[in-house]
């Protein structure tokens, strides 16, 4: 890739990080993060205080489920409404479904309505404009790709998709956690992410998840009376969770996105070396939460059962059978299956996002990633997206667009750049 070193890049991440409120969280972390601390601590393990993108936080602990006041600097109050002031026009209830192309050229988006259930309707518009650029994530921006029959000679597209596949640990304390409530998200530690080098074993991050009824009722083990006895200790449960950083080792070559008759499917084998890094999480989950004053600890793979020390923990968590639909196993972080760079035989879009193939595409999401990161994606995708757009739009019209920064001294301007109105997004 060109132009995406680390002092070529920090002045884009520094101008997202003013844009979005982006700043570490100045207010103590909850319990359930606290307890991340604390084992990390006992241990001697690095911990960092996560940068939060809010504006007049009132620590609710609601963040995904949708702020209940704004303060979550989303695209929502950020983004969206700059396009709306610099003429942009906005579509609710459409969805792509087919890029009409000829040649090196796109002609259009063919976009069809859906009702206020959301159910598709038969209504189609066509979008046209001077350049098009798709958003639609890991998933939908391949798959609409792909469904478009747009040059593929490298059977890129949809491949290597990649999810940080995550294993959770629970533990129950004496004190009250209260997970509900606070920041979800204050604390991680990369303690195991890079130890073996990048080629080296997979290595995990270690985070905490929001705590809602839901989520842990559908994320944990058992049924009836165990699943029953578990919730009723809703409050004093505290959860560790290990994201695996997928893509970078030859036995963790990441997922393919696939067309189906009625939409697509993901199919994410998961590997030996997955098992083999989730049995390292489980073992180092269990011991900084026992570290951190645990009770007891509850790997969340069926068969294992709450373990009562760290002692006991090692050794069950060496011998525990691992496999699907017994391991619990979740993914936030969906990367790749367009994947950027300048040698066409590996990638589907330049390091600007432009399409190799036609030449008023762009794709900016997080499915140009050729890795996964090993980190949450969300300020990478802003800053190189902002990068990109700023670029595209000088180019579009120059004589509107702000110029593309060379150094830290160069700000961004109030609102983002806004191609012009026949330019469809």
């Amino acid at each position: 890739m060109k132009g995406m070193s680390e002092a070529e890049m920090a002045p884009w991440f520094e101008q997202m990080e003013q844009r979005l409120n982006i700043s570490k969280w100045a207010f103590d972390p909850n319990r359930n993060n606290a307890m991340l601390r604390k084992g990390c601590e006992q241990l001697g393990w690095d911990y960092t205080v996560i940068k939060r993108n809010v504006l007049g936080c009132w620590n609710t602990g609601y963040c995904g489920m949708g702020c209940p006041v704004n303060a979550k600097q989303s695209m929502l109050v950020t983004t969206i409404p700059s396009a709306l002031n610099g003429g942009a026009t906005l579509l609710s209830r459409f969805e792509a479904v087919k890029i009409e192309h000829q040649g090196d050229k796109v002609f259009g988006i063919r976009v069809r309505a859906r009702d206020s259930a959301l159910k598709p309707r038969s209504d189609e518009l066509m979008l046209k404009g001077k350049h098009y650029i798709l958003a639609g994530g890991a998933i939908h921006t391949p798959v609409l790709m792909m469904r478009s029959k747009l040059a593929d000679p490298m059977q890129l597209l949809g491949k290597r998709t990649l999810l940080h596949p995550t294993v959770l640990s629970g533990a129950l304390f004496d004190e009250a956690i209260n997970g509900h409530s606070g920041a979800p998200q204050s604390i991680y530690s990369d303690q195991f992410v890079w130890q073996n080098g990048a080629a080296g074993e997979l290595g995990y991050k270690l985070e905490v998840p929001p705590i809602h009824p839901v989520l842990i009722a559908s994320k944990t083990l058992g049924f009836g009376k165990s699943h029953a006895e578990l919730m009723a200790n809703f409050n004093q449960l505290q959860v560790v969770i290990a994201l695996i950083r997928d893509g970078y080792h030859p036995d963790s070559p990441g997922g393919n996105v696939m067309l189906t008759e009625d939409g697509f499917k993901l199919d994410y084998p998961l590997s030996a070396g997955f098992w083999q890094a989730a049995r390292r999480a489980f073992a180092s989950m269990a011991e900084l939460q026992f570290a951190a004053g645990a009770r007891k600890v509850l790997p969340i793979s069926e068969g294992v059962g709450y373990l009562n020390s760290w002692q006991e923990a090692k050794t069950a968590i060496a011998n525990m059978p691992l496999a699907p639909l017994k391991t619990v196993v979740a993914s936030a972080h969906v990367m790749g299956g367009c994947p950027m760079g300048e040698d066409k035989a590996k990638t589907m879009v330049n390091s600007m996002g432009r399409s190799h193939y036609l030449q008023n595409l762009s794709v900016m999401d997080g499915s140009i990633f050729p890795t996964s990161l090993g980190a949450n994606p969300q300020l990478s995708i802003y800053g190189i997206t902002a990068r990109n757009a700023t670029a595209l739009a000088k180019e579009l019209r120059p004589e509107q667009a702000a110029p593309v920064p060379e150094t830290m001294l160069e700000a961004m301007p109030e609102t983002m750049p806004v191609s012009a109105p026949e330019t469809a997004t």
